[in-house]
């Protein structure tokens, strides 16, 4: 019997696996558009390969995390460049997926999916649409997806109407909408977020084993939205798991929070699940920097924030 997608994806390595290679993707904005040697206007993305060491501490017994840069010059740094806009702005990638064989990202933008192929080929598979994708001609916002099941589920920020909405695709990108207000609700209110403050994700995944649904909001807000404040002030450490339905959810906090600091992607660790890795990012004005940490689901960190850019890395996967 064929194992379902999600399963698979945890199973790709076994509990004796120390060493993972990462794939990291950044969202540049208004810097990603370029001119190509012909002339014409493109935008690009950057796709970085980096390793992952899992080891024991020798003084403390503690599981650690040690993060490695691959050069440039040794395949560690690619150019993705896409040809599809939206008001003038494209390829702001927010999130890496293993689907399957497929290394799959998302523009945050124009709505378009892709598949990564050959580290530097973007192949369009899809555009979704805001809301339910009938209201208006604009692209989905996506900020989040996971594998739940053999489904792929793409989320958004979950702070405005039409961003409470979600994207299933199956392996052959067959569509659906789905309007997940009511768990974002629920979300807001183990937080104890009142009707006056929002919260803002850019980071989940669905636990096969668990059969749970973690989030790890970039955003927590009790006053209405301020981008002057929420740049400096909002970022948090609050991870939140909350049963299949939703009906059971509770919150763990994940070391100090720094409201500069804000979860951007998390990944479950193949071989190690109940351990994950994330990507941090600030950005305040023209300063952006990301940094990568590493933690378990009892709320441990297992590797504290390590700086990797001055720009803006929105997704991770472990390929």
């Amino acid at each position: 019997m064929t194992k379902q997608a999600d399963i698979e994806r945890l199973e790709r390595y076994d509990n004796q696996t120390n060493e993972y290679t990462l794939a990291i993707i950044t969202d540049e904005d208004h810097a990603s558009q370029i001119a190509l040697d012909s002339g014409q206007t493109a935008w690009t993305s950057k796709l970085r390969y980096d390793r992952l060491h899992r080891y024991e501490d020798a003084a403390t017994g503690k599981i650690r995390y040690k993060f490695e840069v691959i050069p440039p010059e040794q395949g560690g740094e690619h150019q993705l460049i896409s040809l599809i806009a939206e008001g003038g702005r494209g390829a702001e990638f927010s999130e890496l997926v293993m689907y399957g064989s497929r290394l799959m990202t998302f523009d945050d933008r124009t709505g378009l999916v892709c598949e990564i192929r050959n580290e530097t080929q973007l192949v369009p598979r899809h555009i979704l649409m805001t809301g339910s994708g009938d209201e208006e001609f604009k692209g989905f916002k996506s900020e989040w997806a996971t594998l739940w099941g053999d489904q792929l589920v793409i989320g958004s920020h979950g702070r405005k109407r039409s961003q409470e909405w979600i994207k299933i695709l199956t392996r052959e990108y067959g569509l659906t909408s789905v309007d997940w207000r009511d768990r974002y609700r629920r979300m807001r209110e183990a937080l104890g977020i009142g009707e006056n403050g929002y919260v803002t994700h850019e980071a989940a995944e669905w636990h096969p084993y668990r059969r749970q649904w973690l989030f790890f909001p970039r955003k927590i807000s009790q006053t209405p939205f301020d981008n002057v404040r929420d740049e400096t002030d909002c970022g948090n450490n609050t991870l939140i798991i909350a049963s299949e339905d939703f009906s059971d959810i509770r919150t763990v906090a994940v070391g100090d929070c720094d409201p500069e600091r804000g979860i951007s992607s998390f990944k479950i660790l193949p071989g190690h699940p109940d351990e994950c890795i994330g990507l941090k990012s600030i950005e305040i004005g023209d300063r952006t920097e990301s940094y990568l940490f590493c933690f378990n689901l009892d709320g441990e960190v297992l590797q504290e924030d390590t700086f990797i850019g001055d720009y803006k890395c929105e997704g991770i996967e472990i390929l």
